[in-house]
């Protein structure tokens, strides 16, 4: 796969760390952050309310579309990484005052659309692979025996129970998700505002969020409330309230968590 990059349209004239950063570093930060994200996230969209309602509604109704078909799942991890990088290009040039357009936006996130896609790709991998363990742990079993004429004999069964030890299957798949998210939370960002290659980006992004656990903690638990509803709300109302909820809680902090995690005063 060809990788380009390029910051012309993509660096913001605030200043950042070195193009081609190899580890961008982060710092720790307190849970009230959250607070002060959200609101420069309101701040920068009470300047153009109907676009960012859009967006938010947007993402929504992707999460929701995504939930509702698995077989889509797959492009959601190609789109996921492009559509963040394209809402926090929107809100830096909000945030210093440039002006912008959804043209100039959509030929920035271009140029850097093989690496957003890696990513995507690497953080799917991370998922994928998770499942497979979690699969290969609770669900197969294998039985070595002797035949009369002395041979061995291994046999494999799909689909087995195996015992109590399955209630912890759904902790070993939310750890896997949770590494994978963590891989691509920052690592869009990292991309098109300081031009770092796509590796180097989704490891600034793990580490910055095990350092910062707790908040990592608190969008882990709001974005996992869907889940939870699941069996006890009805569709209507996670689809209108729920993930219009968590998508604006992810989408007006994204910007401002960046800068608080990885911006230095």
């Amino acid at each position: 796969m060809n990788m380009h990059y390029s910051g012309g349209t993509a660096v913001p004239a605030r200043g950042q760390p070195a193009s081609g950063l190899r580890y961008p570093d982060s710092r720790v930060v307190s849970l009230q952050s959250v607070a002060g994200w959200l609101s420069e996230g309101f701040r920068i969209a009470r300047a153009n309310p109907v676009l960012w309602l859009v967006a938010i509604l947007g993402c929504a109704d992707f999460a929701t579309l995504f939930e509702l078909a698995p077989p889509l799942r797959v492009l959601a991890v190609l789109v996921g990484p492009i559509l963040a990088a394209g809402l926090v290009l929107m809100q830096e040039r909000s945030s210093n005052a440039r002006p912008w357009s959804i043209r100039e936006t959509v030929e920035a996130v271009n140029v850097h659309r093989n690496a957003l896609i890696t990513i995507g790709l690497c953080g799917a991998a991370v998922a994928c692979a998770g499942q497979l363990i979690s699969f290969a742990a609770f669900h197969v079993s294998m039985k070595a025996s002797v035949t009369p004429n002395g041979m061995h004999d291994l046999t494999i069964v799909y689909g087995t129970r195996n015992g109590t030890g399955n209630a912890l299957e759904p902790v070993l798949d939310m750890l896997a998700y949770a590494v994978a998210a963590s891989l691509v939370w920052f690592a869009p960002t990292l991309v098109v505002l300081n031009n770092v290659s796509p590796l180097s980006a989704m490891a600034a992004s793990l580490r910055a969020v095990v350092r910062n656990w707790r908040v990592a903690s608190v969008y882990g638990i709001v974005a996992a409330s869907d889940g939870f509803l699941a069996n006890s709300a009805p569709l209507l109302l996670r689809g209108l309230v729920v993930m219009p909820l968590i998508s604006a809680l992810i989408v007006l902090s994204m910007y401002g968590g960046y800068r608080g995690i990885f911006e230095k005063s």
